[in-house]
């Protein structure tokens, strides 16, 4: 026969189902929900991550840190869109110097 695993609450001493995430008696939060790995979450993650580069390191912490494959699978995948913009900004940012130093010297006064 199974045997039903159960957790008491820390707060109130109530009697919960191992899977609670709050106490149904007093609503203390006994464990971290899970965060969302649809695929609606992981296109706004994605588009954050490259077209914000910046902002996107906070999803990579958040999904890198969790026990889930497919949530550190995101992660990863967050990570690297995130360096893959910051690169192309760094080099769109010295061609376009590089281009504008180079119509500055060819000016004639």
């Amino acid at each position: 026969m199974d045997e039903i695993k159960e957790i008491s609450c820390p707060s109130c001493r109530a009697v919960l189902p191992a899977s609670a995430y709050f106490c149904l008696q007093c609503g203390a939060k006994l464990k971290k929900s899970p965060v969302s790995t649809s695929a609606s979450k992981q296109a706004l993650i994605y588009f954050i991550s490259f077209f914000l580069a910046p902002f996107g390191i906070g999803y990579v912490f958040k999904y890198l840190k969790q026990s889930d494959h497919k949530a550190r699978k995101i992660g990863i995948v967050a990570l690297i869109l995130t360096i893959l913009a910051v690169a192309l900004m760094i080099w769109t940012t010295k061609e376009f110097m590089s281009s504008y130093y180079n119509s500055l010297n060819t000016l004639t006064f």
